[in-house]
């Protein structure tokens, strides 16, 4: 029997075994278990619980049949608000050992419900559809997700009737009662009849190459007063509610009168929220996120926003324009070198930085608050029941 102590930065409980620090899957701190160690490295253990000899007061029953085995939820053991103080505390832990400087955290923003706010999922498939099983390439088998759209959950039954032998994967996305379903398969041929009934838009990715087979083309989301396209492989924020409570936040740091530059801006979701009053250039790699950006801008009647299709670093310095604040929306990898030196070469009063990751966050903070004062940070719950937080930071120049 051993005694949980807290919990680490992904959520697991760690305790001590055999004079080494141990990570305990679905472990409280408090709760005396029983463990099976399935891993056992020179500097930590790894293990799952066999027995709770003494639970938490903060555990609550998840209600959820696949989650001991699923992968993809890790702390929905743990009730909502003290998810909220996980994410609290891990934000402050972070930014304290990291950036070791007095930075305002405010409290994290929830999320109106912890559940089926996912408008996007990707299901595994072999000989049945489902999630991987925790750290394996197995399939578990599922009828349902709790975290997941009621419009996907309502579509896996008829998933389950199509002719799985040729298919990969399954993608469903949602927009505004909307419903688009991705096929990842190895015959062009595949009957997709019972899906018919259910999906809005369908289609076939064979070969990296994506075929149009039924419906729309394209689902669309609405955010506020505006509208957003959505294609087989353009990024979208999987969680809408708390998606308009970040944007909103965003857009109070911009303001109006202002030269904006859009980072990594994906569709032009965060740029043409912001637009209103400002003159907007937004920046992206991906040539297909420019092409549903620039239907974005169409489709919002949006004069005071362009977009680039090329890499954010370089093409960056490339601007002749002279913007007043910087939003950068990186992945989890977070900037490059060559994004942050161009960026500081603008020298823009402002740098508003959305991020998925709260060490690489720390990282570039730590270069960039050479120069930029970090006014607040607040953690946002993008993704309920997981351990992963959004964070956003506002930086202003230092004078």
């Amino acid at each position: 029997m051993i005694k949980i102590d807290k919990l680490d930065h992904y959520g697991r409980g760690i305790t001590r075994i055999n004079n080494k620090t141990a990570f305990i899957e679905n472990a409280l701190p408090g709760e005396i278990v029983e463990v099976k160690i399935h891993k056992e490295k020179k500097k930590f253990i790894e293990g799952i619980v066999l027995k709770y000899i003494q639970k938490s007061d903060k555990r609550i029953s998840t209600n959820c049949p696949y989650y001991e085995s699923c992968g993809g939820c890790n702390i929905m053991h743990l009730d909502y608000q003290n998810q909220l103080k996980f994410k609290q505390d891990k934000i402050q832990n972070i930014i304290s050992k990291y950036l070791n400087k007095n930075i305002k955290i405010n409290n994290i923003v929830g999320c109106d419900t912890n559940k089926n706010y996912r408008n996007k999922v990707t299901f595994q498939v072999k000989e049945s559809i489902g999630f991987y099983k925790n750290s394996t390439y197995d399939i578990i088998s599922i009828d349902e997700c709790l975290i997941s759209d009621e419009l996907i959950n309502n579509c896996i039954k008829y998933l389950k009737r199509l002719d799985l032998k040729s298919i990969d994967k399954i993608i469903c996305r949602t927009g505004s009662n909307e419903l688009m379903i991705i096929i990842e398969t190895k015959s062009i041929d595949l009957d997709i009849t019972p899906l018919k009934e259910i999906a809005h838009s369908i289609y076939l990715k064979t070969n990296n190459e994506y075929t149009h087979v039924f419906g729309n083309k394209n689902i669309y989301e609405i955010l506020d007063n505006y509208k957003f396209k959505i294609s087989p492989d353009s990024f979208f924020q999987i969680n809408i509610n708390t998606c308009l409570k970040l944007y909103n936040k965003v857009k109070d740091y911009v303001g109006k009168g202002k030269n904006v530059i859009d980072l990594y801006c994906g569709t032009g979701s965060i740029g043409i929220f912001v637009n209103e009053g400002n003159k907007v250039i937004g920046i992206e790699i991906n040539e297909f996120a420019i092409k549903d950006a620039l239907e974005n801008k169409k489709l919002n009647n949006l004069e005071n926003i362009d977009f680039i299709c090329g890499d954010s670093g370089k093409r960056l310095k490339e601007l002749s324009f002279n913007p007043d604040v910087i939003i950068v929306d990186p992945p989890r990898s977070g900037l490059n070198k060559e994004t942050i030196n161009n960026i500081l070469k603008f020298d823009p009063k402002e740098i508003v930085y959305v991020s998925c990751d709260p060490m690489t966050l720390t990282r570039d903070l730590n270069i960039l608050s050479e120069y930029y004062n970090i006014k607040e940070v607040t953690p946002f719950d993008m993704f309920p029941n997981t351990h992963h937080v959004e964070c956003l930071t506002h930086l202003l120049k230092k004078m």
